[in-house]
This record gives structure tokens, sequence and C-alpha cells, in this order.
């Protein structure tokens, strides 16, 4: 290192460089003013920083905030955790941890001590943990393993239920429990497997390869289950080889590791998540007496829309009842006109028959009358010929409107309900009040009735009545 030497001469004028008012121009602090400038100090030229170190004098108070302090070999820091930050953190923090915090560094005024304000916090070594696991994250999803159209519904109700976890944890037995509590009848075949350690990867694929080609007629759902654990201990989950066979498998499966707070490569790769291995049990198996609900309200649903079915079709046969009533009464009343037509017509035609023939004999005599055979022979056969073509006339007249009467007479025949009597049905009437009978439920046992044919009537009494179901 330099020294800086001044000449001679600089120290000739020395008195220039005292200050007679330097007592008056000092500021005075007052412990707080200069704690806070402090604090401003080194808020503004120490930005965010990571600090490594171990954790001691670990103390978290009601309010939720964590205390504690940072050390290495040589020095301790002050720090502290807020509580909205504690929350967010996936790691507990715990006495004797080796960590990275990333904060700020500030002062606290009341007892002038300068700590730490931590944002973040993980231990050490989880960070390039973190990143291995949304790289991969992010390799499989453009893989398009977490697609939600390969995503398989589960059953509502599954016969049988392929476990894969430990056969020691307490996943297990959480899962049994609710199984018994929900669903007794469901079958539960265990697949045990190591849920930790360097081998659990690997059996954990052995595990899903083999249930997806021996069981897939017999499984309907398999759940993948771990209890709680740290970051590392879920890592198998994590594991690639984990997510293809879980996405390759063809019958349905839960992912239901660690807590809620926990998510895994496997969480993403199954068909649904469950946040707790008891959650994947309450998921996959309904509720008996949800079910058995349900099944009387379908019933009573069934029941209802029979009533009101079976009341409208008995409202529409009763409605087709009566309009086949009003048309039977329509056709004995048209029968009844026809019948008077008929006689109406055959009396005109009679009538108009017998106006002819007076008419015909009239001219007759008026020609005999006036016949030039009576005054003179000569005209004779010239008389004879008009006589007989007047007579051919009126034969040919009457041959036509005979025909003219036939061809009407046929038209009602064929129109009137007697032509119906005449294939061979006949008319049911009651004989104290002339009512047409339409059904077996209008008669009694013993009661009298008239049957009307083509030709005649018939008195008979009811024996038996038998009426249509």
């Amino acid at each position: 290192m330099s020294t800086l030497k001044l000449p001679d001469e600089f120290w000739q004028n020395e008195d220039d460089f005292v200050d007679d008012d330097f007592e008056e121009r000092q500021h005075i602090y007052s412990v707080s003013q200069l704690n806070g400038d402090i604090r401003l100090i080194l808020e503004d030229n120490f930005t965010p920083v990571w600090i490594e170190g171990e954790i001691s004098t670990l103390r978290i108070p009601a309010s939720g905030h964590c205390y504690f302090t940072l050390k290495d070999e040589c020095s301790q820091l002050k720090a502290v955790l807020f509580r909205r930050q504690s929350q967010a953190l996936r790691y507990q923090p715990q006495e004797g941890d080796q960590v990275l915090c990333n904060g700020r560094i500030s002062l606290y005024e009341p007892r002038g001590e300068y700590q730490v304000i931590v944002a973040t916090l993980e231990l050490k070594g989880m960070g390039e943990l973190w990143r291995a696991f949304a790289e991969l994250k992010e390799k499989l999803e453009r893989a398009g393993l977490f697609k939600a159209e390969r995503k398989k519904i589960l059953p509502q109700l599954p016969r049988s239920l392929a476990l894969i976890t430990s056969a020691t944890g307490a996943a297990v037995q959480d899962i049994l429990q609710v199984v018994r509590r929900r669903f007794a009848g469901v079958e539960i075949i265990i697949v045990p497997v190591t849920v930790q350690g360097e081998r659990a990867a690997g059996e954990i694929v052995s595990a899903l390869e083999f249930v997806n080609r021996n069981w897939q007629n017999r499984v309907d759902t398999v759940i993948l289950a771990r209890g709680g654990g740290s970051y590392e201990d879920l890592m198998p989950f994590n594991d690639e080889q984990v997510a293809y066979a879980i996405a390759a498998g063809k019958i349905p499966l839960i992912s239901a590791v660690g807590h809620e707070i926990d998510f895994t490569i496997a969480d993403f790769a199954a068909d649904l998540r469950a946040p707790t291995p008891s959650a994947a049990a309450e998921l996959v198996i309904a509720n008996r007496s949800e079910i058995v609900g349900r099944l009387h309200h379908l019933r009573q649903r069934l029941l209802q829309v029979g009533r009101h079915r079976i009341s409208g079709e008995r409202r529409r046969l009763e409605m087709l009842a009566l309009a086949l009533d009003r048309a039977t009464e329509r056709i004995v009343v048209k029968s009844q006109q026809f019948v008077e037509l008929k006689s109406r017509f055959r009396i005109a035609m009679l009538l108009r028959v017998r106006l002819v023939r007076q008419n015909l004999k009239t001219c007759e005599y008026r020609l005999e009358q006036s016949s030039p055979l009576v005054k003179c022979e000569i005209f004779s056969p010239e008389i004879e010929r008009q006589n007989q073509r007047l007579k051919q006339i009126m034969r040919y007249h009457l041959a036509e409107n005979k025909q003219r009467l036939a061809a009407s007479g046929d038209r009602l025949n064929a129109s009137s309900p007697l032509a119906i009597l005449a294939r061979g049905y006949s008319i049911v009437e009651k004989v104290d009040n002339h009512q047409v009978v339409s059904s077996s439920r209008d008669v009694t046992a013993g009661e009298k009735l008239r049957l009307r044919f083509n030709h005649g009537e018939a008195l008979c009494r009811v024996e038996m009545v038998m009426y249509e179901t």
C-alpha cells in the first residue's frame, strides 16, 4: 500500500484549516434518529441477498411469525420469517437445518439490532431438486402425458380395487378403514411395494405393469398411495419411468401421495389426484347410504312417472270411448235418417211413375181422339208409324228413368248402415230405454236386450257379463 506524502509548504498555513465554528455546526443525533438512518442505509444498499447458514434458537410464537438465528462457524445473524411467507413454504423449518434464505437486510430500531427479513427459505440442496422437478414436469407435459383428453373416467361403483402402496404404512390402513365404513363389499387387492428409497421407483413401475397386464378384466380402479413425508421421501413418485407407466395403464388410476400440499409427477400423470389416501378411498368408493337413497329417489320418480303415464292413458281411453259412443249415436241417427229418406224416395218414385203413366194414358187417349185414322183411312200407315215411334220414345224414357231409380237405390244402399247389418253385424239396444249398447260395462246380468238384424229383430236376456281387461 502506498502512502501519500504532502510537501512541507502544505503545512505552512495550518491555521487555515482550523474551523472556529465546528462545535456550533455539528449535528447531534438521537438514538431513534440514528437507528432510523442506519436502517435506511442498510435497506438501500443491501438489495435482496441469498444467505446460507444453520438455523438455531428457533421460536414460533402465537402470532405465527418465525424468529431464528442464522449462524456459521464464526458469526450469527438474526432472522425473521413473517406468517404470510411461512404459510407459503413447502418446507417446515427445524432447529439445526442447513438452509438457504433469500431476503433483505434491515434494522429493528427499538433494539438497534440488524436482521434479515426472510422472503423464501429452503433446505440446502432443495433448489436443485425443485429445478429437476420443474424440468421433468415441463418435458412430460410437452410429451402429452398430462393432457385432459387422455384421462380415463373412474367407475361409480367399482367391484374390485388394486391398492399399490407399502403393506406396513399408514396409507393402507386409512384406505381400508374408509372402505369398510362406506361400502364393505368392494374387493381390495393390496400390491405391496417400497415407497421410498432407491428401489421404490422400479418396484412401483413393475407393480403398475403387472396389474394392467394380468388384472385388466378383474380390477376396476387402481390407487397409488403413500402417506406424508419429506420432499426427498416422495422422490420415487417424481420418477420419469413411473409417470410413463401410469400413462400407459388401461385401468383408471388415482394418485394419493403425501399430504394436501404435496404435488408429485405421479399426480399430474394420473387420471385423478386425491389430496390424501383417505380422500382417494372416499372418491372411488361410494357411500352405501347415498346409493340406497339415490335408488329410493329413482324408484319414487319411476313410480311417479308410471302413475302419470297410466293416468294419461286412462284419460285418453276415456276420451276415445266417449268419441266412439258419439260416433255410434251419429250412426244410429244417420241410419234412421237414411231409412226415412229411402222411404220418402220410394214413395216419390212411385208417385212419379204413376204420374208418367197417367200422362202416357192421357196422351194415348188424346192421340186416339185426334187420330186421322178415324177421319181418313188414307193416312193410316203414317199415323201408325208415328204411333209406334211415340210408344218407342215413351218406353225409352221409362227404361231410362228406371235405370236412374235403380242407380239411386244402389247408392243409397251402399251408404246405408243397413248394408253393415247385411254383412252380419247387429245393433244391440236396451228394451227399456232403446239405448244403444257399445260396451259390456253398460249391461248387467238378467237385463233384456233387443238385437236388430238386417232382416228382423230378436229379444234376448243377459246371462253373464264379461269385462275386457
